[in-house]
């Protein structure tokens, strides 16, 4: 009976864990709801971890997106704990210094003999032209490791960690920046470089790695590789690893920038790409960009390793490829892995990020001057009045650029849309809910051209009790009016402005007390 309790126990353990882990897989949208919004709440939450604001050192544990923390799973693989006849390992531990004058080119050859070895895919001549196998990685230049926060290199390796390519919101840094980055820590454009490494602790496998492969593909490397495996791989071989990376001397790195690599804002627009969402269908089905197709990144990956070209062939067998690809997912990192597919088999792909196309997206100017309610508190029954008033964020009286964005800034008010209307007169009442309404068909035509308010009334228990149109009556001034109906509490209001197909939402802009 013990024993069936303590493994009761561990089961709900291994549960719990899983449940901490799907909150911090990089680029996912299981982490919260499906709504634009909550994916743009996950990616700042993703790369507040990745650029070691929160929780960047804590050990997680596993994730069905890949591999997060190798040490864990290495403690949990039979391959690595016993050998071929059962009995235990006899891995080398970690060494308590860095090796002595660590050379990128001097890796340990003697694990290419090691029955341990995980067996290589197949890979045909193209693909074997990218991805290096482990026994031939001392062959292999300069090795780089792209993990951020590792505790363990393959000796003579350096450390970039991949975040060091992009700013605090996950964007490509500036040509020159990267550049610098890259010569600082030993690399010139000349140089043999070999990348391995993966995101630690936020999941998605070599995602990063190929990553750093296509940025500096992206800068005109011409002789990088991938490894085609990781740091389990070449612990699972019983080759030795070291606490620290190398360090080089300092070079200078000289960019040479594949533009064709990169898809613009204007490129996406041109109606000439084939559109790849690489996200996972949840956060393809909560907003995509037009057109797109929905292809998961982690669909091209055999475990943590690219599949063969067959397998691949056979999944893009039912695309259109014969012009040329853009894929995107959130910023782009797990987009790479299905470039690099798509680049193996001998396609024009480029990157591209959703992060880049909301930033792209036209919004809503204006801010929420004044909101209140008349009479509050109100009894049982009463009409209520409601009356916002909203001004623009900036004096400009054009449309303008702010960075990347469309701001939407109009002439005269801040909400007076294509028309004006200023008089109204005419009530109206439907669903008992009076609305103040124009006095004229024109004026209703002209003000359905321009913004429309709503006003969502919440319930205390925080469900939606009403919808209120609300309607402009002078310049930037909108009133309507709610029958409070209901029972007595504070109930919450919400105001959404809409001008087209773009909405903003002010939430819980006003409160009404119903006694």
């Amino acid at each position: 009976m013990n024993g069936i309790r303590t493994a009761g126990y561990t089961l709900l353990l291994i549960a719990m864990l899983a449940a901490l882990v799907s909150g911090v897989n990089g680029e996912c949208s299981a982490c919260k709801g499906g709504s634009s919004t909550a994916q743009q709440d996950v990616l700042n939450n993703e790369w507040a971890v990745f650029m070691g604001n929160a929780n960047a050192t804590t050990d997680v544990m596993s994730s069905s997106n890949g591999l997060i923390s190798p040490q864990y799973s290495r403690a949990n693989n039979q391959l690595v704990q016993t050998g071929n006849n059962g009995a235990a390992s006899d891995k080398p531990s970690l060494d308590s210094s860095p090796a002595q004058d660590p050379s990128p080119t001097n890796i340990a050859d003697s694990g290419a003999k090691s029955t341990n070895i995980k067996p290589a895919i197949e890979r045909s001549q193209k693909f074997a032209s990218v991805l290096v196998p482990l026994e031939r990685a001392n062959n292999s230049g300069i090795v780089l490791d792209i993990s951020p926060n590792s505790t363990e290199y393959i000796p003579g390796a350096i450390n970039i960690p991949y975040t060091k390519f992009l700013d605090s919101s996950g964007v490509l840094l500036p040509v020159s920046e990267m550049a610098r980055t890259l010569g600082d820590s030993g690399i010139s454009q000349s140089d043999a470089v070999l990348i391995y490494g993966e995101c630690q602790p936020c999941g998605g496998g070599p995602s990063a790695a190929a990553y750093v492969y296509w940025i500096m593909k992206y800068l005109g490397h011409e002789n990088v590789k991938l490894l085609d495996g990781g740091i389990d791989d070449w612990v699972a071989a019983k080759l030795p690893t070291v606490t620290k990376p190398a360090i080089l001397p300092q070079k200078s790195y000289t960019p040479s920038i594949k533009a064709d690599l990169l898809a613009t804002f204007e490129y996406m627009h041109s109606n000439m790409p084939l559109i790849i969402d690489a996200r996972t269908p949840i956060e393809f089905g909560a907003g995509s960009i037009p057109n797109a197709v929905n292809i998961p990144y982690d669909s091209v990956l055999d475990g943590k390793r690219i599949k063969d070209e067959a397998a691949l062939q056979k999944l893009f067998s039912s695309q259109q490829l014969d012009k040329p690809i853009v894929v995107y997912t959130n910023t782009g990192v797990k987009a790479s892995m299905t470039w690099l597919a798509l680049t193996l088999l001998g396609y024009d792909a480029r990157i591209y990020s959703w992060q880049d196309w909301e930033a792209h997206q036209p919004r809503l100017n204006i801010e929420l001057q004044e909101a209140k309610a008349t009479p509050n508190p109100a009894k049982i029954g009463d009409v209520v009045q409601m009356t916002v008033v909203f001004k623009n964020q900036s004096t400009s009286s054009a449309p303008v650029e702010a960075g990347n964005e469309t701001v939407l800034t109009i002439k005269g008010c801040a909400t007076c849309g294509f028309g004006s209307p200023q008089g109204y007169a005419d009530l109206s009442s439907s669903g008992g809910v009076v609305k103040i309404g124009s006095s004229s068909q024109a004026q209703k035509t002209a003000a359905n051209k321009g913004f429309t308010v709503a006003a969502i009334v919440n319930s205390p228990k925080g469900d939606q009790v009403s919808k209120v149109i609300v309607k402009r009556i002078s310049g930037d001034e909108f009133a309507g009016i709610w029958n409070a109906n209901v029972i007595a509490g504070i109930y919450k209001v919400d105001i959404v402005a809409s001008l087209e197909n773009i909405n903003k939402t002010f939430s819980d802009a006003l409160e009404i007390e119903v006694v």
